[in-house]
C-alpha cells in the first residue's frame, strides 16, 4: 500500500536549547538599541537630555542581555571564545557589533556630535538586524526559517526604544513632538510587519506554529501592544490635555514587544517535522 498524501514520521516539538535568558537577551537588547536610536531620531541627531540617558541606558541594556545569555551558556568566562567566529556566526557578530554600539553610544560623552550620533544609531538598527539573522539561521525551526525575521526584529526594537522614550519623557523632556510623530508612524509600519511575518506561509509545518500567533495570545498582542498605545499617542496629540496617557502608551509598548518575544522564543519555537513524501507499506510473504 502506498499513501497519497505526505506522511509525518517524527512530529514537531518545542525546541529547547533556547528559554528565558535568551528571551532577555533579545528583549533588551532590542530594547536598548532602539532606545538609543529613537532618543537620537527623535532630536534630529543633536543633543538632548534623552540622548544623554539613552547614550548609558542603551548600551546597559544591551550589555544586560548579553549577560543574561551567557549565564544560560553555563560558563560565562569563556564567552571571550565567541568572538572567535565572527566570520561564521551570527551570535559572534551581535557580540561584535553590540560592542561597537556600546562604544559609539558611550563616545558621546567624550566627543558627541552628529556624526558620532548616526554612527551609533546605525551600529543600534545593526545589533537588532543581527538578533533577527542569528534567529532566521536556526532553520530547525519552522516559526524561524522566514526572510522577514530580520526586519521584525529591527521593528521590535524600535518600537520598544519608542516606548521607553515616552515612557522616560516626564524625566528627560523625551523626543516632545517628533517622538510623537515618529511614535504614530512607527507603530503601524511594525504591526503591518507583524501581520505579514503571521501570515507569511501556508504550510502546513508553518500555520501549525505559529497557529498561537493567530489565536489569544496573538490576538492579545495586536491589541494592547500597538493598537492601545497608538490610539493613546494619537489622542495625547489631538488633545494636549491627554498628555498624561503618554508614559502609559509607552509602557504598553515596552510590555507588547516584549511579550512578543516570549511568544516567539518559547511559544511558536517548534522544530520542523520528519515527513516523507510517500510510505509504502509491503506486506511480507511468508
Amino acid at each position: 500500500m502506498t499513501t497519497a498524501n505526505p506522511v509525518e514520521l517524527i512530529p514537531p516539538t518545542r525546541q529547547r536549547v533556547w528559554g528565558v535568558p535568551a528571551v532577555l537577551n533579545f528583549a533588551l537588547g532590542g530594547l536598548g538599541a532602539g532606545f538609543y536610536a529613537a532618543a537620537a531620531l527623535a532630536a534630529g541627531l543633536g543633543a538632548s537630555p534623552a540622548v544623554t540617558l539613552a547614550s548609558w541606558l542603551g548600551p546597559a541594556l544591551v550589555l544586560a542581555g548579553f549577560g543574561a545569555v551567557a549565564a544560560e551558556a553555563g560558563r560565562p568566562l569563556r564567552g571571550a571564545r565567541v568572538l572567535a567566529r565572527v566570520r561564521t556566526s551570527w551570535m559572534s557578530r551581535e557580540l561584535v557589533l553590540g560592542a561597537a554600539f556600546a562604544g559609539l553610544a558611550l563616545a558621546g560623552w567624550i566627543a558627541p556630535s552628529a556624526a558620532q550620533r548616526s554612527l551609533a544609531v546605525a551600529a543600534a538598527v545593526a545589533v537588532a538586524a543581527a538578533q533577527g539573522c542569528l534567529v532566521r539561521r536556526a532553520r530547525a525551526v519552522v516559526a524561524w526559517d522566514v526572510p522577514l525575521i530580520p526586519l521584525l526584529f529591527v521593528a521590535s526594537a524600535l518600537v520598544s526604544g519608542a516606548g521607553l522614550l515616552l515612557v522616560t519623557e516626564p524625566l528627560t523632556g523625551g523626543g516632545g513632538a517628533h517622538a510623537l510623530a515618529g511614535t504614530l508612524a512607527l507603530v503601524p509600519l511594525a504591526f503591518v510587519a507583524w501581520l505579514m511575518y503571521v501570515t507569511w506561509s501556508t504550510a502546513p509545518a508553518f500555520e501549525r506554529a505559529t497557529r498561537p500567533l493567530r489565536a489569544a495570545p496573538g490576538t492579545a498582542l495586536c491589541l494592547v501592544g500597538y493598537l492601545l498605545p497608538w490610539v493613546a499617542v494619537a489622542l495625547a496629540v489631538a488633545m494636549p490635555p491627554l498628555a498624561t496617557l503618554v508614559p502609559a502608551a509607552g509602557a504598553l509598548l515596552l510590555a507588547g514587544q516584549a511579550w512578543s518575544k516570549w511568544l516567539l522564543v518559547l511559544t511558536v519555537a517548534d522544530l520542523r517535522p520528519v515527513t516523507v513524501a510517500t510510505l509504502t507499506l509491503q506486506r511480507r510473504v511468508s
